[in-house]
């Protein structure tokens, strides 16, 4: 370590000559009395102010630092002034004398002190003692170092970094902004007479515009500030005027408060909001040239910044505020339009490691392509802004984004409003060669919070409340394709046209028309968590399946903001919730995504889900093989049965293959039959799995209460009475759940029983009991009537269980208060009908009820209706679940109704 060179600089605060150079300049005499001239020959040196107790307090006061060698006075020649850098004042002055009264520099500094030495030397551990005594007053600083990590180390790619100077234009109120590339290295080289900026080491990047320009005033204190707030304060004024007009119901008055802040801002509120974005410079090349006009010079601003001198060597450091940068004037050298003002960036020379390809470019191209939302909010009046792009290297630049000559199979867009509610048309329109009927759902509604009710559900005043998102409102569109045949061929075409969906597929985040999200990155992150979700069942939609744009206001949406490096948005409450809605919008698609696939292939006859469909075709195809070995000439064969079937062999071979492929048809019927077997022992395990998913409900809440009961014992160390019986309830209740998880169960070789169906209601109601009490549920069935079935008691359980815990999710909303479960039982027509007075079943999930893998809950199973129908379906002479019709339903109850059919069951 280098040896510090400390003094302490003996200095009154009050009426002394020099007191207003406290912290600036030292002045000191050199005379032949007095001579401090040679304490300020070796530099750097640390310096600590002192005020002596004869005129003043006695006290140390503060720290500074000299880096520079001492000039004379010119009024007083054998006098001379030191400047003090780096002056910090303590917080609380030091006194000379302990509380023993002990002179504190005899005690601690007794080899340098000498109280007639107006300078004087201290050591360096005293002098650090006494800054820390004194709480000295310390501040950050900027390493000149910054600029790197903000340039080049924080901006992701050439590609964010172009797009964030590009965004400044538009911040400034331009109508257009231009790039351009030229000269690069590694591409293929053209006359030079074709670029327009030769006399500039390549790689040459240009960005221009036509927006406001920048002032004097606006370049040195905004652009070279980092993270300057002249953008910020906008939106910080913004959120507290937004605060204010929420707090006094006075929303109006925002509207207008909002286009007060636009006019200023030439219509727009500013996107950017960090005020780093503008290093991107630094990223994209060693050296820069800014010329910017104001409507008012008849001459332009050039700031010429080489990004070299920022850079720091080995074990040495340097402010930023040491760098310096030249900022000069002189005559216009480009055509301003009709605005007169505008900007160019001239970024030249390249970064070592950051070499651009022809790749690279075609992206940077397709980015500015991308830039402005492809399908904006109809009603949306944004101020126009265009960007284009250029490179004279490469001749074949995307004009367009190619995506839109394929029509999609799913399109649907819409509103999401301030409470979560989508409002939206929706559309279905398959290719010409699928026979599937078009669908067109205009102006629905739906309320996204449903999807995920946990969510959004907070508790308040002794009831559950919707909790509003803090994202604020949003428009949305989303156009989906399937990527397999035969919705989409196989030509070039297509296949370009499927490697843009796995590129770029996902949804595009757009904020006042201008892109800040881009879908890429969304799918690299999975922000939504699709992709994660399709892995694991791959039926399901991700990014590569859709094209789409979010449409955000800064006015509505000041809560979403960007990270700082453009790679994301920062994720906060306001960002949480606005993902939740979005996720919601592709679940509810995908219900239909899953639904119309699924419902093509049985149509082709691509998918059998249920094996019993094809229980005999093995053994009649076996059948007729046997009769045509035997009856016809297969060496002759006059028909052509066998023509172009190569793994029937040659003449000699065929009657040989004949008789296997008999036998494999034969095998093949038992094999099925094997299959069939699985499926039914899968279902109703899955089926086991949602039912005792209820009763462990209970069972961890009772848990829990038991253990932090004991806990609660063990730490007061009273085994108090009260509290040990209040235990031996819980312990109770445990029990009691466990002994009711059996009956739950329908096992396959349990025999069926002859019972009536009111014991299985009767004990389905006890499974409940607690979550009906928590949801503040009414349940109710009539006892007056009853019938017995012969069937698996474990069965009906299932069955009951699952129609009621779906009763239950959808009840469970704030705004039903009134809740109620109703049972029906006729036992003429001897059906059950099942029914609750919650929002019903929605139209999307109604052609697909009880298919397995359909759902609107949240963790979506689609298993729970799909497990009664095949319940019901086991019964002997078979049973039936559907939904209830008019004539059946329960009246005065407008949700979901079901009702079981029994009257084929054997009940005896």
């Amino acid at each position: 370590m280098e040896e510090r060179n400390c003094l302490i600089l003996t200095q009154y605060r009050n009426d002394s000559e020099y007191n207003n150079f406290i912290g600036k300049f030292y002045h000191f005499p050199a005379t032949s009395q007095k001579n401090y001239l040679n304490q300020f020959k070796y530099l750097p040196i640390e310096v600590i102010y002192y005020e002596p107790d004869k005129k003043g307090d006695g006290v140390f006061y503060g720290y500074g630092k000299i880096t520079k060698q001492p000039f004379i006075d010119r009024k007083t020649p054998d006098h001379f002034f030191v400047e003090i850098s780096d002056f910090k004042l303590f917080s609380k002055p030091v006194s000379f004398k302990n509380n023993s009264g002990e002179i504190l520099e005899k005690l601690y500094n007794s080899d340098y002190y000498n109280y007639n030495n107006a300078v004087r030397k201290i050591k360096p551990q005293f002098l650090d003692e006494l800054c820390l005594d004194g709480g000295i007053l310390l501040n950050f600083k900027a390493d000149a170092h910054l600029v790197q990590v903000l340039g080049e180390q924080l901006i992701a790619s050439e590609r964010i970094g172009i797009l964030e100077l590009v965004k400044n234009a538009f911040d400034a109120g331009a109508s257009y902004c231009k790039v351009k590339i030229e000269k690069i290295p590694n591409l293929p080289n053209i006359p030079d007479s074709i670029y327009d900026f030769n006399k500039f080491e390549g790689p040459v990047i240009i960005v221009e515009d036509d927006g406001c320009g920048m002032t004097k005033d606006q370049i040195e204190l905004g652009w070279l500030r980092p993270a300057s707030t002249l953008k910020t304060s906008v939106k910080e004024r913004l959120k507290r005027e937004r605060e204010q007009a929420i707090s006094e119901n006075k929303l109006e008055f925002l509207e207008s408060y909002i286009e007060i802040l636009k006019s200023k801002n030439k219509g727009r509120i500013p996107l950017g909001e960090k005020g780093v974005g503008r290093f991107a410079c630094h990223r994209l090349g060693k050296n820069l040239v800014i010329k910017t006009k104001i409507f008012e010079n008849d001459y332009e601003y050039v700031l010429k910044i080489n990004w070299d001198d920022f850079n720091i060597h080995y074990n040495t450091h340097k402010d930023l505020d040491e760098v310096k940068v030249t900022l000069t004037r002189q005559p216009i050298s480009r055509n301003y339009g009709s605005k007169g003002s505008g900007t160019q960036l001239i970024i030249y020379g390249g970064r070592e490691g950051f070499e651009l390809t022809e790749e690279e470019i075609k992206e940077i191209n397709r980015t500015i392509l991308k830039l402005n939302s492809p399908n904006p909010h109809p009603k949306a009046s944004i101020p126009a802004f265009h960007a284009t792009f250029s490179c004279p290297q490469i001749k074949e630049l995307d004009e367009e984004i190619s995506y839109r000559k394929y029509n999609p199979v799913f399109k649907i867009y819409g509103i999401v409003d301030e409470k979560g509610i989508f409002e939206y048309d929706y559309f279905f329109d398959p290719p010409y060669n699928i026979p599937l009927a078009r669908f067109k759902n205009i102006h629905q509604i739906y309320d996204l919070k449903d999807i995920n009710k946990d969510h959004w559900v907070r508790f308040e005043k002794n009831c559950n409340l919707w909790r509003k998102p803090a994202c604020g409102a949003f428009y949305i569109h989303i156009d989906i394709w399937y990527r397999d045949k035969p919705w989409i061929g196989n030509s070039n075409d297509e296949k370009q046209f499927k490697r843009y969906l796995e590129r770029y597929g996902g949804l595009s985040i757009y904020r006042d028309g201008i892109n800040v999200f881009s879908a890429e990155n969304g799918t690299e992150t999975d922000w939504l968590g699709l992709r994660q979700r399709q892995i694991k069942q791959n039926y399901r939609m991700s990014y590569y399946h859709m094209i789409g744009n979010i449409e955000i206001d800064q006015s509505t949406n000041i809560d979403l903001v960007d990270k700082t490096d453009r790679e994301g948005m920062i994720k906060n409450r306001a960002f949480t919730d606005f993902t939740e809605l979005v996720k919601a919008i592709t679940y509810f698609i995908e219900v239909d995504y899953i639904g119309k696939r699924d419902e093509y292939n049985q149509l082709s006859g691509d998918l059998i889900r249920d094996p019993r469909a094809l229980k005999g075709f093995p053994k009649q195809s076996a059948k007729i093989i046997s009769n045509i070995n035997a009856n016809y000439d297969i060496a002759l064969d006059q028909y052509k049965l066998f023509e172009d079937i190569k793994e029937l062999g040659d003449i000699s071979e065929r009657k040989y293959k004949l008789v296997e492929l008999s036998k494999s048809l034969n095998n093949l019927e038992d094999n099925l039959k094997q299959i069939q077997e699985v499926q039914d022992m899968l279902t109703e395990q899955a089926g086991f799995g949602l039912g005792i998913a209820v009763a462990l409900h209970e069972i961890s809440k009772t848990t829990s209460n038991f253990y932090f009961g004991v806990l609660e014992v063990l730490k007061s160390g009273k085994f108090e009475k009260a509290k040990l019986e209040e235990l031996k309830d819980t312990s109770q209740a445990l029990e009691s759940e466990i002994l009711r998880l059996s009956p739950l169960r329908a096992l396959r070789n349990e025999d069926p029983i002859q019972f009536n169906v009111s014991k299985s209601i009767s004990y389905v109601h006890s499974v409940f009991k607690r979550r009906f009490k928590a949801l503040n549920i009414d349940f109710e069935y009539n006892h007056d009537q009853d019938f017995e079935i012969m069937s698996r008691f474990g069965a009906l359980n299932q069955i009951l269980t699952n129609l009621i815990d779906n009763s239950c999710y959808w009840l469970d909303k704030p705004e039903i208060v009134k809740r109620k479960i109703r049972l029906n039982i006729n036992a003429m027509d001897r059906v059950i009908v099942v029914a609750d007075n919650g929002d019903g079943v929605h139209d999307s999930i109604m052609p697909y009820l009880f298919q397995p893998g359909y759902s609107l809950k949240f963790p979506p199973s689609g298993l729970g209706l799909y497990v009664c129908k095949h319940y019901m379906n086991l019964m002997k002479k078979r049973g039936d679940i559907y939904l209830a019709k008019d004539s059946d339903k329960i009246q005065g109850l407008n949700g979901a109704q079901f009702l079981l059919d029994f009257s084929k069951v054997i009940f005896s």
